[in-house]
């Protein structure tokens, strides 16, 4: 069949089939795209200036510097600095993944050696000495002798300094599986010395550890950079209530006196730097009412704010059409939407049953409350009300405002709050598979055990006493 004078890529294919069925499957998902373009008329996807997820490091990062050259400074300092390990907070949508990120990618330039995990999936210590053994994946060579017996092996692991090119002869590096992670980072930790060089761990997800696994992490740490000062620096990163778990934590002293910064939210000039200078950098505009409309419904959220700026872009049509405040209008209530779903859906089901009904109180007063009128509403005493609001305020999800006010930080949305239901929250059962382990996954009780000094781990609805793990 032949249309303007050229046979179609479709009338192809019969002839491709016996030849190469994987060039027909990829010219058929060809075609459907085509089709679905030009059924849309949205056409190919444009680039954008912003970084609408999590974990993506924006192409201007702001408010965040004084944070980022002190961390930059006491990294360079060494092992006596107390910024060396150190701990970063805040809730969810803050920015703890992208200073991280940051953090990584300078110290990389500077050819440390960059060991990047998380605590959010089970067996992190052995992900560690994995991604030790692994490490010259990222940098120049890695020569390996495998060797079964336990025996010696000898191991190559190439680092960049600056020009200079280092190999690391790890002679007496183990692979043996009784050797531990402690013993890992000090072999790591030698063979850098040799160099200048020096080892990063970074942690994120640190609220989510195992708690065996985070006092074996912590004692391991502490004995190697503080008590041998070799050069492995820690900077670990998770939700505010860590202040309640991992740092009340007796048998994790490391993490007490690991140093600590809490992300402030973006104040308005760094709301407006942050959503102006992407898009001039990028060849767009946008008008000062629309810029003034964006950055005061930031609300403090480094998310937020990437959110409504990729929106906008892509309403607009920019760079060819400047963004509006009509354009902003409709990227702020898009990113309510994103930002419920994506925040403080999550947010929420982190809850206890009790502290849901606090904020459920204070949603329905349009967002401001005191204890007793909380108290009121939600059928307890005043005491344990402050004691539940006090917690929240501790994770981020109420503010002070006086003796016995507070506030919604917007951490969870009023219409979360009020209306959960209408939301898809999904409180069923599942499981994932690590290894040859199964870790169920489903909401729990995490009511707050001062003695225990941790949340309960057993599911919502638990028959018994709270436990932890």
């Amino acid at each position: 069949m032949i249309r303007s004078g050229q046979p179609s890529v479709e009338d192809g294919l019969g002839a491709c089939v016996v030849l190469c069925p994987e060039v027909v499957r990829c010219v058929q998902k060809l075609c459907y795209s085509n089709r679905m373009l030009a059924l849309s008329g949205l056409g190919p996807p444009a680039g954008t200036p912003f970084s609408p997820h999590f974990g993506g490091t924006p192409n201007t990062l702001v408010g965040r510097d004084d944070l980022l050259t002190t961390l930059g400074s006491g990294l360079a300092t060494g092992p006596n600095d107390k910024w060396y390990t150190s701990i970063v907070m805040g809730v969810r949508g803050s920015g703890k993944t992208t200073i991280l990120n940051e953090i990584e990618d300078r110290a990389a330039a500077d050819g440390w050696v960059v060991l990047s995990l998380d605590a959010g999936t089970p067996l992190l210590l052995d992900r560690i000495t994995q991604a030790i053994a692994h490490a010259g994946r990222s940098y120049e060579s890695l020569e390996t002798v495998a060797d079964t017996t336990g025996r010696s092996v000898g191991k190559s692991l190439g680092i960049r300094l600056g020009p200079l090119e280092g190999k690391l002869e790890a002679s007496d590096y183990f692979e043996s599986p009784q050797t531990g992670l402690r013993e890992h980072l000090v072999v790591l930790a030698h063979q850098a010395m040799k160099y200048g060089a020096s080892v990063l761990l970074t942690v994120d997800e640190l609220h989510a550890i195992d708690r065996g696994e985070g006092r074996r992490l912590a004692n391991d740490i502490q004995h190697v950079t503080r008590r041998a000062s070799l050069p492995v620096a820690f900077v670990g990163a998770g939700l505010l209530e860590m202040r309640r778990t991992l740092m009340r934590d007796r048998k994790m002293t490391f993490f007490h006196r690991c140093e600590d910064y809490e992300l402030p939210p973006l104040d308005d000039v760094d709301a407006r730097l942050g959503l102006a200078s992407p898009i001039e950098d990028a060849g767009g505009s946008i008008t000062a009412d629309a810029l003034h409309l964006g950055a005061s419904a930031v609300n403090g959220s480094p998310y937020r704010l990437q959110v409504i700026g990729d929106t906008a872009w892509r309403l607009a049509g920019a760079p060819a059409k400047p963004i509006t405040v009509d354009t902003v209008e409709s990227a702020v209530t898009a990113a309510n939407r994103t930002v419920e779903k994506n925040i403080s859906i999550p947010a929420w089901q982190d809850l206890t049953g009790r502290e849901k009904s606090v904020l459920t109180s204070l949603a329905g007063r349009n967002g401001r409350s005191n204890v007793a009128r909380i108290a009121q509403d939600t059928g307890i005493s005043n005491r344990q009300a402050s004691g539940l609001l006090t917690s929240l305020r501790d994770s981020g999800y109420v503010a002070a405002l006086g003796d016995a006010d507070y506030a919604m930080t917007g951490l969870v949305s009023p219409r979360v709050a009020l209306d959960p239901g209408s939301f898809e929250i999904d409180t069923v059962e599942t499981k994932h598979e690590t290894g040859n382990r199964t870790y169920p996954k489903r909401l729990r009780c995490r009511k707050w055990m001062p003695r225990a000094r941790a949340y309960c781990v057993m599911g919502e609805g638990h028959a018994g006493r709270c436990r932890s793990g």
